[in-house]
């Protein structure tokens, strides 16, 4: 490939990467284990700005992950499960695939997280939230 070509692509990549909101794992959290998924109702306070109602807690080891290796939990607040069919904690041993992120209109996000079980079958995952919070080692 050429100078040009490299530079090109280089650039590409950078732009790729550069779309994702800072809290985001842009490079991914391919083979972590997830730990546990709770759902948590909160008090919120109206003081505020953006109050936060609920809390959707993924607690994972990421030790094995091919990139991301450094984050414990991943918090969502004020989510909404889009696939209430979909019991993570019910999946025998599952593992983060892939996932996309989207941001909405309304300055809210859509998460879809690929989940593989022990025997391989997969699942996705899909969830809105408003406020993100990363818990890294």
């Amino acid at each position: 490939m050429s100078k040009k070509g490299i530079e090109a692509a280089a650039k590409k990549l950078e732009e790729y990467y550069a779309q994702f909101p800072d809290w985001y794992w842009k490079y991914g959290l391919h083979d972590a284990v997830i730990l546990s998924v709770s759902e948590l109702q909160l008090v919120p306070d109206y003081k505020e700005k953006k109050p936060k109602i609920n809390c959707l807690e993924i607690q994972l080891d990421s030790k094995n992950a091919i990139y991301e290796r450094d984050i414990k939990a991943i918090r969502l607040y004020n989510y909404k499960i889009k696939t209430p069919d979909i019991d993570i904690n019910s999946i025998d041993k599952p593992w983060w695939i892939g996932d996309t992120i989207k941001k909405l209109d309304n300055n809210r996000y859509l998460l879809e997280i690929e989940i593989e079980s022990a025997k391989g079958s997969r699942k996705h995952f899909i969830v809105e939230f408003e406020i993100p919070e990363i818990e890294r080692k």
